[in-house]
């Protein structure tokens, strides 16, 4: 479903990925692929799943990526209502920079407008890319504060302190003091990380978003639509009206 003009196609986007930090993505004409993924990643069963994720880069072969689609439903954090009318999925490796000034800047307003507002239901899916120093140690500790239903506390203290465990010798420390600062029980998540009690879906979120096209971050789609890269707060206004007018809403006011 098309639900932006041809010319919006041609805005610079910008996403962290895998050959630097600072480089320019591209728009996906794989829509129709995306929306197949989702829609049966979302009705098939769970299978079986590895114990662990792997140790040094996280992608996933070709087989690994198709011996068990995800559940959807059960992975990543939402916010706002389940009957919005609009859906958005975001990716975001939290050692993006790009990331970080997205959800510092950009997504605030987005928040207080569309979600609040009861336009858009965004759900977050934290996801690893493996270029970052201690990426995965940031996404599995953003996980064992979700099993405390603290993830999003977790999520805006790693943005926020990027810049200091990318350079941590003991990320897992670093990420502690960030959960006792946040009154998470901190002999819980420690358990959650040495017991590997949510590996499975550090993968899983992997799997997802390697499916659905992503190749840098953040990614979004946007009521099946794929947006790789970041766009300027309004053009990405711009990008959820349309999708509200698609679906016969009328957006919100300036």
């Amino acid at each position: 479903m098309k639900i932006l003009p041809f010319c919006l196609l041609l805005l610079p986007l910008v996403a962290c990925g895998g050959e630097g930090d600072e480089v320019q993505a591209q728009t996906s004409g794989s829509d129709s692929v995306v929306g197949a993924i989702l829609e049966s990643a979302a009705q098939q069963p769970a299978a079986e799943r590895p114990t662990s994720p792997p140790s040094t880069s996280p992608r996933l072969s070709e087989q690994e990526q198709v011996a068990e689609p995800p559940r959807i439903s059960e992975m990543g954090y939402n916010l706002g209502s389940a009957e919005a009318p609009v859906k958005v999925l975001e990716f975001s490796d939290f050692g993006c920079g790009y990331c970080r000034r997205f959800h510092e800047e950009t997504f605030p307003v987005i928040k207080e407008i569309y979600v609040d507002g009861g336009y858009l239901e965004w759900k977050f899916v934290p996801f690893v890319i493996g270029m970052f120093p201690n990426g995965l140690e940031a996404s599995i500790s953003s996980e064992c504060a979700g099993e405390q239903d603290q993830f999003f506390p977790m999520q805006g203290r790693l943005f926020a302190t990027q810049r200091g465990w990318r350079n941590s010798e003991d990320p897992y420390a670093f990420f502690g003091d960030l959960a006792e600062e946040e009154g998470l029980d901190l002999d819980r998540f420690k358990a959650c990380i040495e017991g590997g009690w949510r590996d499975n879906k550090v993968r899983a979120n992997i799997r997802l978003g390697q499916q659905a096209g992503a190749r840098g971050t953040p990614y979004y789609i946007v009521d099946g639509r794929t947006l790789p890269g970041a766009l300027p707060l309004e053009e990405f206004r711009r990008l959820l009206d349309g999708a509200l007018i698609q679906r016969g809403v009328t957006p919100p006011g300036k």
